[in-house]
């Protein structure tokens, strides 16, 4: 894939795979940036809560990426999760909905507290949507020299096609997932015990690697089973879910507290698969907090 992606007609809406480059070489830019730093020491400060922190690197990443897609698409709108949704620079023909919207859903830094700690386990995400259908995705762990990648073709990582694999047993599988995660616990403390208590009764191992996209990345690539989150935001999801189902894989999504349809990268709670075959508990486990959430409205 030519990560240097020449600029598209500007009465065009560009193929899934020259979207993709576009993604790829937003994500490298960064993934430069970020390899170069030191991270001893890093200053951080709290969003919502001591759960939910952000660096002057988050920024900084989102800021390289934003000015790399507005370069190569301006007439793209961009959603990040630091500088919230930024509308396109300019009518796709000069005539403003005339146009199917093409939007970048950009995680700069997603596993900012691993980023901030040292660990390797963090990486770039940037999923890209044609009318709110998502058409490619990319990846990129710059630590651990992994990218994710796809577009209407198979998913790769570093190139490679990911073949699709069946999702193990639930006796034998591995879950990648913070289940039920903060906000969910502290709302519906007592379903987080027991469903918490079901999930690890019922599976070989869960293991949480605090990064939703590279969970969904290694779930796309087979190492994992399944990975499921109860609250999430769609720059942390949009790339990982295309990346999965073209690897073979499936997702499933609920709508929340609000109860309103939407796409899936823009629903809150999901279980994603290695294979169309279903983990039940984890279904199960969304269905009854989905039920409990309707209850509540």
């Amino acid at each position: 894939m030519n990560t240097n992606a020449p600029r598209p007609s500007p009465a065009a809406v560009p193929s899934p795979s020259h979207l993709l480059d576009i993604a790829l070489a937003a994500a490298s830019a960064a993934a430069d940036y970020l390899r170069g730093l030191d991270r001893d020491g890093l200053a951080r400060e709290y969003k919502t809560s001591s759960h939910d922190i952000v660096t002057e690197h988050d920024r900084a990443s989102e800021e390289i990426i934003v000015s790399e897609l507005r370069r190569l698409l301006p007439t793209a709108r961009i959603v990040g999760e630091e500088g919230g949704e930024r509308p396109a620079e300019q009518p796709a023909d000069g005539n403003e909905g005339a146009e199917p919207v093409v939007s970048f859903y950009v995680d700069p830094i997603d596993g900012t507290s691993n980023f901030a700690a040292g660990l390797p386990l963090f990486c770039i995400s940037i999923g890209v949507a044609v009318d709110d259908e998502l058409v490619a995705g990319v990846i990129d762990a710059p630590v651990l020299g992994q990218v994710f990648a796809a577009a209407d073709g198979d998913a790769t990582l570093n190139g490679r096609p990911l073949r699709p694999r069946p999702t193990r047993d639930s006796a034998d599988a591995l879950v990648l997932s913070g289940f039920p995660g903060q906000r969910t616990g502290a709302q519906f403390p007592e379903f987080a015990g027991t469903g918490l208590r079901a999930l690890e009764d019922s599976v070989s191992a869960v293991r949480h690697l605090g990064s939703a996209a590279i969970e969904l990345a290694y779930v796309a690539a087979g190492w994992a089973d399944a990975t499921a989150l109860t609250q999430i935001n769609s720059w942390d999801v949009a790339a990982g879910f295309h990346i999965v189902r073209r690897a073979g894989g499936s997702v499933r999504t609920w709508p929340g507290a609000e109860g309103v349809q939407r796409p899936d990268h823009l629903q809150p709670a999901y279980v994603a698969c290695t294979g169309q075959e279903r983990l039940p508990v984890l279904d199960a486990l969304q269905d009854e907090l989905q039920a409990l959430r309707a209850a509540t409205r």
